[in-house]
């Protein structure tokens, strides 16, 4: 009997890693963060927005992990639904460990004490859904690495580094936290470095076109550099994870093809229309119902806009606002 390879459900998926559906929105299966445990160290990969981390919270507590051994906090980048809970994750973890860390690069550090105009533009794209709120930490939480060096985690086996792998193009600052073994990824999370997963069942992606920072060149270098990396599992933000080597060079091939399919998809109907509305209306039509059975109404709308509008902005077509 076939087993599905995509795991939506939270619980731990490896006997290292843990999968945390965050709720966000209040809605099921769109947005993941994990949890990489050794016999002497936790870290968080993500936390989602700051609605979130009282879903993060009652996980770690169900599942027996105390705050106390949670040594590294990890954005994958700065977007508010990947790590706008750190800063209030934060200030929770360190009443139980003051050495807690938010491990990043400088980049993702500096986009994240200055997220202002970020903010704004992510209560524009999603509106009445909420975003919640980010705020600057003290210098004091941050440790800065550069990226793809080796993090020296604690109790890691043998042959076994941690790195963020940087993977630029949905932002500037994209790095892919990743578990590596003897060279090749045994987990990698990906966040949107290898576009999103909406299907429960089918190796089928969306884009991560998000405004106004994404570029195709530059994403597709990225993807090229994960696919070399073979990882045996990866976790999406959006959602959840593939597991088996095969099942995963499956899907991030089908990201690479479909990467390019969209940025003509979007180019050819605007270039009919002028209106991003209608690149929407007909992607919804076409499109939307064969490559996700989770995500659908009017976040996929709005989340299909800002994809489409990010698109425009790679290809000169529109301006940033």
């Amino acid at each position: 009997m076939e087993t599905n390879p995509i795991i939506v459900a939270s619980g731990k998926i490896t006997d290292q890693i843990y999968h945390i559906d965050v709720q966000a929105y209040a809605v099921k299966h769109v947005v993941s963060t994990f949890v990489l445990e050794t016999p002497e160290a936790i870290l968080l990969l993500d936390t989602g927005t700051s609605d979130d981390v009282k879903n993060i919270l009652r996980f770690l507590k169900k599942q027996g992990i105390p705050l106390q051994r949670i040594k590294y906090i990890v954005p994958s980048h700065y977007h508010f639904d990947h790590f706008g809970g750190g800063w209030k994750l934060w200030n929770i973890l360190k009443e139980s460990n003051p050495s807690v860390k938010v491990i990043t690069t400088q980049k993702t550090h500096d986009q994240l004490q200055d997220t202002a105009l970020h903010m704004q533009r992510a209560a524009r794209t999603f509106g009445e859904l909420g975003v919640g709120e980010m705020h600057p930490l003290p210098e004091e939480a941050y440790e800065i690495i550069d990226p793809d060096t080796i993090l020296p985690i604690p109790g890691l086996k043998p042959g076994q580094e941690f790195k963020l792998i940087y993977t630029p193009g949905h932002t500037g600052d994209h790095c892919s936290p990743t578990l590596l073994e003897n060279g090749y990824a045994k987990f990698m999370f990906a966040a949107e470095a290898a576009g999103t997963l909406f299907h429960s069942t089918r190796l089928i992606t969306f884009g991560t076109s998000m405004p106004p920072e994404y570029n195709t060149e530059t994403y597709i270098k990225s993807l090229r550099k994960l696919i070399d990396l073979e990882p045996e599992a990866i976790g999406y933000c959006h959602f959840g994870a593939v597991m088996g080597k095969e099942n995963v060079k499956t899907v991030l091939q089908e990201n690479l093809e479909y990467t390019t399919f969209f940025r003509d998809f979007v180019k050819k109907h605007y270039e009919e229309s002028g209106s991003v509305r209608h690149v929407v209306e007909v992607y919804l039509k076409e499109e939307a119902a064969k490559r996700s059975d989770r995500l659908i109404g009017d976040l996929l709308s709005k989340i299909l806009v800002a994809l489409v509008y990010g698109q425009l902005i790679d290809l000169g077509l529109k301006e940033p606002k």
